[in-house]
């Protein structure tokens, strides 16, 4: 098996969706948003664990990844958020993928197909209120409405709309926008449109809006227990499913003043031990989001990072493990090795370094390892298929 791995802890998965349902509205549904493949962890088992809970709704991005669900064993409502391609549409319509309609001249070409099937087609329809990506604007609502009434064919479950500032501070913008979507709602209503289905709120606004929880939340983040932004901290008992362990593949004894890695920017200080692991920037490891400050606040930090990197000094990397004490990087981050500088911290070959490694940045093709009770239950390989670990494979990893 792999040198690299990643554990998911499926219990708590399940522990943080029972903490979002305890926190609902009365006569509101959670909908699961597992896309970008739950955010790293496996959308397939983080939706087949909930649907064991009772789930029964379920949000992605694109047609492909709603596909893969459904041929999973996913039942249910599967949404795809994002705008989709004409080809695939045939496809997500006999699967009963609900799609969502954003634009005007899809609610004739959808109904059409959906005629031609011989079967009614699900869709939602995206509102823009604020955030300024996909949705109808309030001056298209008349003419949307009317073509709606020409499409026979095509079935209005749901409308809604997504917050642009749910995570951060400013309430009133996220105000504003949910009273537009109010009045957007109530032109359709009006204009004959019926619309089961109202939702608004993602993570953020489930937690500072439960007046807007409405029929239908659409949460995600949280389930992966992260919070949107640091001021949501505490809200509720969250547990990290997300373990990276990477093995140690190579020791070496480094004197005093060895360079170590590329342009020579590490010096060691003393005698120390040098490990390797097989980890590194093909594995998204080391690989950092850009920023945009917020403020000068924000940008005085992104200085002085950047300023004490050129001197060799790494400030806000997250610490590793080595049997319960933190080491070091040593030197730049390779593609697909990195070197450690463990000191005199008792290590030997073979040997679990823990990787702080982002979820969404997670090359895909790392092993994962899906674990409950504590027992590994399914290993998954990609472009391997799905494997059943044999005792050998189990013991090996315990």
């Amino acid at each position: 098996m792999s040198d690299l791995w990643i554990e998911v802890d499926m219990d708590a998965i399940i522990h943080n969706y029972r903490q979002i349902m305890a926190g609902l509205s009365a006569g509101c549904r959670l909908m699961a948003v597992v896309k970008a493949d739950a955010y790293g962890l496996g959308a397939a088992e983080v939706a087949g664990a909930l649907q064991g809970e009772g789930c029964t709704a379920f949000a992605v991005t694109t047609i492909s990844e709603a596909l893969l669900l459904r041929n999973q064993g996913v039942d249910g409502t599967i949404l795809v958020l994002g705008p989709s391609s004409p080809e695939y549409w045939q496809a997500a319509i006999q699967a009963h993928i609900e799609l969502t309609v954003s634009q005007l001249d899809w609610i004739p070409a959808l109904n059409k197909l959906a005629e031609t099937l011989g079967t009614k087609a699900g869709i939602q329809l995206k509102l823009e209120t604020g955030m300024g990506r996909t949705g109808f604007t309030g001056d298209q609502l008349q003419e949307l409405a009317a073509a709606l009434r020409e499409a026979p064919q095509l079935e209005i479950t749901g409308v809604y709309t997504h917050f642009a500032r749910g995570a951060q501070r400013d309430r009133a913008y996220t105000r504003a926008q949910n009273e537009k979507y109010l009045a957007y709602v109530q032109t359709l209503e009006q204009a004959g449109i019926r619309i089961p289905l109202k939702h608004v709120c993602n993570s953020a606004a489930y937690l500072d809006f439960p007046e807007y929880h409405y029929n239908m939340v659409r949460v995600g983040t949280l389930l992966i227990g992260h919070c949107p932004a640091p001021a949501f901290e505490g809200r509720l008992r969250l547990k990290d499913p997300w373990l990276v362990k990477a093995r140690i593949v190579h020791l070496q004894k480094a004197a005093k003043g060895t360079f170590v890695g590329y342009q020579s920017i590490y010096k060691a200080k003393k005698d120390t031990t040098l490990a390797v692991v097989p980890v590194g920037y093909a594995d998204g490891f080391g690989i950092e989001p850009r920023l945009v400050p917020q403020n000068i606040v924000d940008l005085a930090k992104i200085i002085v990072k950047n300023m004490a990197a050129l001197m060799g000094i790494q400030l806000g990397r997250e610490k590793l493990f080595c049997n319960g004490q933190t080491v070091r990087i040593a030197g730049k981050i390779g593609m697909q090795l990195t070197v450690l500088d463990v000191g005199s911290a008792p290590c030997s070959a073979g040997d679990e370094i823990m990787i702080p490694l982002r979820r969404t940045q997670a090359n895909p093709r790392i092993l994962r390892m899906y674990k409950k009770n504590g027992e590994i239950m399914r290993i998954r390989i990609i472009n391997e298929g799905f494997l059943s670990p044999s005792e050998e494979q189990l013991s090996n990893k315990r």
